[in-house]
């Protein structure tokens, strides 16, 4: 049996840091590798296709073509590493990825991007605060990609202040839990679909302490698994070429998968 497995893995840092009131993106980046596993007989030749095009842009940065992404012509790509077993002078000359894949599970690139990111999430808290006994929080949670898609292992960490004594939850969807021991409200969802809106409502009782500083909110956090790259790339094709042995490339089995992974992906109340 001839087969190559191809995985996209993004296991990518968001860190989405906004403003109170205007929602201002202040850092986001997406940090992406693909990794692939082949099983192929002999010593195939192999091309790997990221979106239409691989270009190099006017500042040395490689770019991908993709018209039918909002309308640009092409997305940025910060840094870009390969495995040893690529052949760079092709990259150069032919904007393709062709190699010689090396038995088994490997990586085949890692590449950084800091433009033009596909946001899977959008966060809107609005807290009040009652004098210095009670505080209201709402938290708004939205999906911004397909509604074809389903996120999941999704989890928002709401930070609560110090002296809180108890905590009142109502969620729409989900799970949440007042954890003390680690100053948080856990909201859990195991599955959300593309465009679709929920939301947590809480209601914090504080003790009255001594200390005249205004509490500072950290940051929300959220953790979660999306089937696509918010950076934009896409496989559009991988050929293999084995003219030694008799097989094409019509006979290879070909598995491509696409894995988003949150990191620090923080909203600010």
């Amino acid at each position: 049996m001839v087969c190559v497995s191809l995985s996209l893995l993004l296991r990518y840092t968001l860190v989405k840091l906004l403003s109170r009131h205007v929602g201002q993106i202040l850092s986001a980046h997406v940090a992406g590798k693909v990794v692939m596993k082949s099983y192929l007989s002999g010593m195939p030749e192999c091309k790997f296709g990221i979106n239409d095009k691989i270009q190099m842009d006017s500042k040395g940065k490689t770019t991908t073509e993709d018209p039918s992404r909002s309308g640009k012509a092409s997305i940025a790509i910060d840094d870009c590493q390969f495995h040893q077993c690529v052949k760079l002078s092709k990259f150069e000359s032919e904007h393709s990825i062709s190699f010689i894949p090396p038995d088994g599970e490997f990586e085949l690139m890692r590449y950084r991007t800091t433009k033009d990111i596909s946001l899977p999430f959008r966060i809107i808290p609005l807290v009040r605060e009652f004098e210095r006994t009670k505080m209201e929080v709402k938290i708004v949670l939205k999906s911004t990609f397909k509604p074809s898609l389903l996120a999941q292992k999704i989890e928002v960490r709401i930070p609560t202040p110090l002296n809180t004594s108890g905590v009142q939850l109502i969620c729409m969807k989900g799970k949440a839990k007042y954890k003390s021991s680690e100053n948080a409200i856990v909201w859990k969802i195991k599955r959300m679909g593309g465009m679709k809106e929920s939301q947590i409502s809480a209601e914090i009782e504080l003790l009255q302490t001594n200390d005249k500083k205004k509490w500072t909110r950290p940051p929300i956090s959220m953790n979660f698994e999306v089937p696509f790259a918010p950076s934009g790339l896409k496989v559009r094709y991988l050929k293999v070429f084995e003219s030694k042995i008799n097989y094409s490339d019509q006979d290879v089995i070909k598995w491509v998968r696409y894995i988003g992974r949150s990191g620090l992906y923080e909203t600010r109340c």
